[in-house]
């Protein structure tokens, strides 16, 4: 054999060796990647699949709100035709913020993004008074003008008095007022704050190849995480977004609405969220639709295959929790919107719709109950969320 063909087959040999020496690398290398914690599980789960999504279809509901406020207010002859499909859009936008709403830490704290998003519950009617002052002025509306605003023009909101109030948000304001086209560059500006903000939103929470978003450190807790230096710190986020947000949903959405601490008192149907719009119902039950996602998983690894599996919590409890998120829904199956309309009847407390609503509200009052008692079967210290307090 010459050198030249011996040379040949060693450097094949060595080629070969090389390549299934990469492969073993390559193999037990995502044999490494594969052996994550239960509690990494949970927590990537949570972060990149259910709440990250849950802000792209935000961000993306808000973009086709621009794109539909701007081909209502662009219409000439057309806007009659065009409001009703805006308002849906409307409708669409505020239920996807809805699902996301629970999600009270993150990005969403920075800035005071949330009442950037949405000024509820507004008692004094600041949001009319502040809004029909800025059309009467002479200012340019833009976009810039209602980011430095004050918080009772931005959002949601305010787009609901634009588009659904029957004094504010009527058709003729739009074609027979003189003030038709200040009108409309009110409600162009504020549509493209909001889908500024929801931009901003997504962005931070998910993060692009340059930067890490808050969805990576929420789900990779350790020494060098400020936020998150352990797995309770992470899992303990996830804890006090049900407890405080099944509370949001049982105080703010229906108990104060219902006055359900004054057996003898008037109900306030203006304290409902999205009373204009009479879409109160919808929202309530998709904010309590995301709760029940993180809880059970949505299709992936969720809390209660975590705590079954891992943390051997009573399982007395789980059922508890299991079967009040059943009667939860079970109640919103039998209820019939508008809400406002149903708590504006001078005889309301003794109507069905009442008691349903009142048995909804026991429901989420022992699903609050059964979720709080979790951290401390786990031996995890709750901390603030920006959504404590009245």
């Amino acid at each position: 054999m010459n050198n030249a063909k011996l040379i040949r087959q060693r450097l094949n040999r060595r080629s070969i060796g090389c390549r299934w020496l990469s492969l073993m690398i390559v193999s037990l290398f995502l044999v490494a990647c594969s052996d994550e914690s239960a509690e990494q599980k949970l927590l990537a789960h949570a972060a990149h699949d259910i709440i990250t999504p849950w802000y792209v279809e935000l961000d993306a509901q808000a973009s086709t709100l621009v794109v539909e406020a701007a081909a209502f207010c662009q219409a000439s002859q057309e806007k009659a035709t065009l409001q009703p499909q805006l308002q849906q859009q409307w409708r669409d936008t505020m239920t996807a913020w809805a699902r996301v709403q629970p999600i009270g830490f993150g990005p969403i704290e920075d800035g005071n993004l949330q009442w950037k998003l949405q000024f509820w519950p507004d008692r004094k009617d600041l949001t009319r008074k502040k809004i029909e002052a800025l059309i009467a002025s002479d200012e340019v509306l833009s976009a810039e003008r209602i980011a430095s605003a004050s918080i009772s023009v931005q959002g949601l909101a305010a787009l609901e008095y634009l588009l659904f109030d029957e004094r504010g948000g009527t058709l003729k304001r739009y074609t027979n007022d003189p003030q038709a086209q200040r009108r409309c560059q009110m409600l162009q500006a504020i549509t493209t704050r909001v889908q500024q903000v929801t931009y901003q939103l997504v962005s931070q929470w998910r993060g692009d190849v340059n930067q890490h978003g808050f969805a990576d450190q929420l789900s990779q807790p350790g020494e060098d995480n400020a936020q998150y230096p352990d797995n309770n710190a992470a899992l303990g986020e996830l804890l006090n977004t049900l407890v405080v947000g099944t509370e949001m949903v049982k105080r703010n959405k229906l108990g104060i609405p219902l006055a359900s601490n004054k057996p003898d008192g008037r109900t306030k149907p203006y304290r409902l969220e999205s009373w204009r719009s009479e879409h109160s119902l919808p929202l309530m039950q998709a904010s309590v639709a995301s709760l029940e996602q993180l809880y059970r998983g949505n299709n992936g690894y969720g809390l209660i295959d975590y705590l079954t599996e891992e943390r051997k919590v009573d399982a007395t409890l789980l059922q508890s929790i299991d079967t009040t998120f059943i009667d939860v829904n079970k109640q919103f199956a039998v209820l019939k919107g508008p809400l406002f309309t149903q708590l504006k009847k001078s005889r309301a407390k003794e109507s069905k719709q009442y008691l349903a609503l009142f048995a909804l509200y026991k429901d989420l009052e022992k699903l609050q109950s059964d979720l709080n008692q979790l951290p401390e079967s786990l031996g995890i210290q709750l901390g603030f969320n920006s959504n404590d307090g009245d």
